[in-house]
């Protein structure tokens, strides 16, 4: 498995929210160690922010864990991961994903 491969990836954090999709089950256990749930209903892990300041750290430790932050349109995950990185709450680069086609993801490091 190399760098790019898509485990996880952010499909939500424009909220107090955050949920992760998980496509490698090897990272569940990470997740829930970082205080994640499982949403049934959603099929997503969840965790509740208080502040930016602590999705910045919860950010920071996914991204360093390889999960990946989603694109598309307005403050999704991938632009919420510029905005904090814009305003001193998170740093360095990350892997945005976005997709070709279904099941057929592309990343890129940001």
């Amino acid at each position: 498995m190399n760098e790019l491969d898509l485990k996880a990836y952010v499909t939500k954090a424009d909220g107090k929210v955050i949920r992760v999709k998980v496509t490698n089950n090897l990272i569940a256990s990470d997740l829930e160690k970082l205080g994640f749930v499982f949403d049934n209903d959603l099929s997503e892990f969840v965790f509740q922010t208080a502040d930016n300041a602590e999705k910045g750290a919860l950010f920071s430790d996914l991204r360093d864990k390889g999960v990946s932050f989603s694109a598309g349109k307005e403050w999704c995950p991938s632009e919420v991961f510029e905005y904090l990185r814009e305003i001193g709450m998170v740093n360095g680069s990350y892997q945005r994903v976005s997709w070709k086609a279904p099941k057929e993801p592309h990343i890129t490091i940001e």
